[in-house]
């Protein structure tokens, strides 16, 4: 299987004239993957060009937690809840958080605050899930962000 890693945003559709303007930007998703056998709390960081607006944010517990509770935060500093506030993992399944209308406002466009070797600038999104209690033998999270990339040559300033 082969890759091809490009710069973006990726824009398509078949008519990128007006009036009959159809084409948009491509959703992108990146996972970072937690899985505990014992109590405690672990930082996964993300990076996603910056100004992206994030579209959604969700946690699948593939494996259910065992003896322990589990939550996980997401935002763009360690321990922050920019973006999704501490939600409940510990059984199986999926859940997607609730945002509040600040959360909502800071998905929008994520910040510039890290500078690459490459002189591009990135923004750092960051899980943390905390495994509480005793007796932890299992469970795995993963956590996927949705995302598009701002389109700063767009005619209608959207995104």
């Amino acid at each position: 299987m082969s890759r091809t890693t490009f710069s973006g945003p990726v824009r398509a559709g078949t008519n990128r004239y007006s009036p009959t303007f159809n084409v948009g930007t491509a959703v992108l998703t990146q996972s970072t993957t937690f899985t505990f056998t014992a109590a405690g709390t672990t930082t996964n960081t993300l990076y996603i060009p910056s100004a992206c607006k994030i579209l959604s944010i969700t946690f699948d517990t593939v494996t259910a937690f065992t003896g322990g509770t589990g939550a996980v935060t997401v935002g763009n500093v360690a321990s922050g809840t920019q973006y999704a506030s501490s939600t409940t993992v510990t059984s199986g399944g999926r859940v997607l958080p609730t945002f509040t209308a600040a959360q909502l406002t800071n998905m929008l466009a994520t910040p510039v605050d890290v500078a690459a070797a490459n002189g591009q600038a990135a923004s750092s999104t960051i899980a943390v899930a905390a495994v509480g209690g005793t007796g932890v033998t299992a469970g795995k999270l993963v956590v996927t962000i949705t995302y598009v990339q701002a389109d700063d040559r767009s005619s209608t300033g959207d995104q």
